[in-house]
């Protein structure tokens, strides 16, 4: 069968401007199969061909099952970037022929139509300390090599700013690590390094918000977000702003590490945000202004607003798709419980919006080490959303060939004079 010329899918940089690295990289244990049409009959139909298709290929997919074949692979990436995305949807999520063809299955077999989604106004909803677990983010840091460069950037930094141990061991819950993710010391710069690792991934599959908020130390790593400091600086504000919780929580207020957090403060360049940055301690729309006084992160550190005044502020934004950014569903849970009634025109309401989780802690019966495929299901929630993604941002780093794969499929009606 006609198989294309092999390509090198390239590595977007992320803002910071580091440069990724391919080398040593799992593979990736799950991908997506974009349908889409311009009805829901159509998209039934499609999943319809893409059955039979696996039917005529049956014998040259492996029957292995825990990752995807590569044909499989390249499947994806050619329905991803090599064909149109219209207004009905579906982002099938799988990991061999077996799940693939169970989620075709489902797909061919609903019924009815339904209106289609308009792109949506997304904002990114940063997570706070006790969200994090020891493990959270190595499979992406595995497979993702802009996830591993910022999180490697952020060790690194970290390293030459107080030495001693890894970021990075503390963060994975390696043996022998001299540090433990529960001390606000480790949790407050894994969580942020975690965080604008986050934004990174998201960023290389087009999807950017266009409000952030973040609750405690997740204000910092939303204001890294919207450019308000560099990534290294963000990352000197929230070590310094673990050690004075750290301190405050075992002998109450100690100088040396307040003078600390206002050393950190002093040697960072403020910026105005480029985008629509939530305080974590009012609850409103930051000010420009504020987000280049000191004297506004020196109080952060220290005074947090419950993320319910937040929660206000992004309805009132009319925000109605919010990705959590964090290692766990922390956020997402108080955004229904918090979301006021707000009549619009014709005495519409304002619903809750969608939320799509980054990542989330393992149950008892899940591996640790499956917990990065969240990330994946919430791209195809994106997608479904109506947000426009960059499909070969799942395919960075590798060699992918197009192929032929099923057209269009056309919903006829004949007219008769």
């Amino acid at each position: 069968r006609p198989v294309g010329s092999a390509r090198s899918v390239a590595v977007s940089q992320p803002a910071s401007g580091l440069s990724p690295s391919t080398v040593d990289l799992a593979p990736r244990a799950k991908r997506i199969l974009p349908l889409s049409g311009r009805s829901d009959q159509a998209l039934r139909d499609l999943a319809q061909r893409y059955l039979s298709w696996l039917d005529e290929r049956a014998g040259d997919l492996s029957s292995e099952s825990g990752a995807p074949d590569p044909v499989l692979s390249d499947m994806a990436w050619t329905a991803g970037v090599g064909r149109s995305h219209f207004e009905h949807r579906s982002g099938v999520v799988f990991q061999d022929a077996g799940s693939l063809r169970d989620r075709l299955n489902a797909l061919a077999a609903t019924g009815g139509e339904t209106e289609p989604p308009t792109a949506p106004k997304t904002a990114f909803a940063y997570a706070g300390t006790g969200s994090q677990w020891a493990g959270m983010g190595r499979t992406l840091y595995e497979s993702e090599p802009i996830f591993r460069t910022v999180l490697d950037r952020c060790d690194s930094a970290l390293k030459e700013a107080r030495g001693g141990d890894s970021l990075l061991s503390v963060l994975f819950g390696q043996p022998g690590a001299g540090g433990v993710l529960d001390d606000p010391e480790w949790a407050q710069p894994a969580i942020y390094a975690l965080e604008c690792a986050l934004t990174a991934l998201w960023s290389s599959v087009g999807i950017q918000p266009s409000v952030v908020a973040g609750h405690g130390i997740g204000e910092l790593a939303a204001a890294q977000a919207a450019a308000v400091f560099s990534l290294e600086a963000g990352l000197q504000l929230a070590a310094a702003r673990g050690a004075v919780t750290a301190d405050l929580l075992r002998v109450g207020p100690a100088t040396p590490t307040v003078d600390g957090l206002d050393a950190a403060i002093r040697r960072i360049q403020f910026a105005p945000p480029s985008l629509v940055l939530i305080s974590g301690v009012t609850g409103d729309i930051l000010d420009p202004d504020d987000a280049q006084d000191g004297g506004y992160w020196r109080r952060q550190a220290h005074e947090t607003a419950g993320f319910g005044r937040s929660v206000r502020s992004l309805a009132s934004l009319e925000v109605d798709l919010v990705a959590e950014i964090g290692p766990d569903a922390v956020l997402g849970s108080m955004l229904p419980r918090s979301w006021p009634g707000q009549t619009g025109g014709a005495g519409s309401t304002f619903a809750p919006p969608a939320v799509l989780q980054s990542l989330q802690r393992p149950s008892s019966k899940e591996p640790a080490a499956d917990c990065g495929d969240g990330f994946v299901n919430a791209v195809a929630g994106a997608y479904e959303a109506g947000l426009p993604v960059s499909f070969a941002g799942l395919c960075a780093g590798e060699i992918r060939h197009r192929i032929s794969i099923p057209d269009y499929p056309f919903q006829r009606r004949r007219h008769w004079f």
